[in-house]
């Protein structure tokens, strides 16, 4: 997985804002993903978040990412600062990007029996293949590809509250 960063030029700076989000049996949301325009684009298992829009704070794009994407609602109240500050260079649907990602926290005590899907954006419509509520055990002894990769290695540390130091992960080059 490690690589080589030859090349940071050319690449879009964006920021974005994902949630770890626990359920009241302990079980975390993740969403099944690709890129649609890009057979070769790793599925890959992703916390819910997205991009931070002009003027946002952390915690508003992860109310609004989430409800966009599951339909969920959280008070901001009940989002953590963030526990995983870290960088991503990637390539998505043709963009290079380089993303600085802040990953949170939040809890529900039920989880909702269906995901709404109505207020999705369009490329999240093709991308999103579907939605799973993970155990906890489940997740760290999985062999499925996480976004982030290192996911299953930190999440009960995300959940007990500490913070991640693992700053840079390279999906390409």
């Amino acid at each position: 997985m490690p690589k080589s960063i030859k090349n940071l030029s050319g690449r879009k700076e964006r920021f974005a804002a994902r949630v770890l989000l626990i359920d009241g049996s302990n079980r975390v949301l993740l969403l099944s993903t690709r890129d649609a325009s890009n057979p070769a684009f790793l599925e890959s298992w992703e916390l819910p978040g997205g991009g931070v829009l002009p003027g946002e704070s952390i915690t508003q794009a992860v109310v609004r990412e989430l409800y966009e994407e599951t339909g969920i609602t959280l008070s901001a109240s009940s989002v953590s600062s963030p526990r995983w500050q870290r960088d991503v260079l990637y390539t998505y649907r043709g963009e290079r990007r380089l993303q600085h990602e802040a990953i949170c926290c939040a809890r529900i005590e039920i989880a909702p029996q269906a995901i709404d899907e109505r207020h999705r954006e369009p490329f999240e419509r093709e991308d999103h293949l579907h939605y799973q509520w993970w155990p906890l055990d489940e997740l760290k002894r999985s062999q499925e590809t996480f976004y982030p990769i290192t996911l299953p290695r930190h999440v009960d540390a995300l959940i007990a509250g500490y913070m991640i130091n693992e700053p840079l992960e390279v999906w390409d080059e």
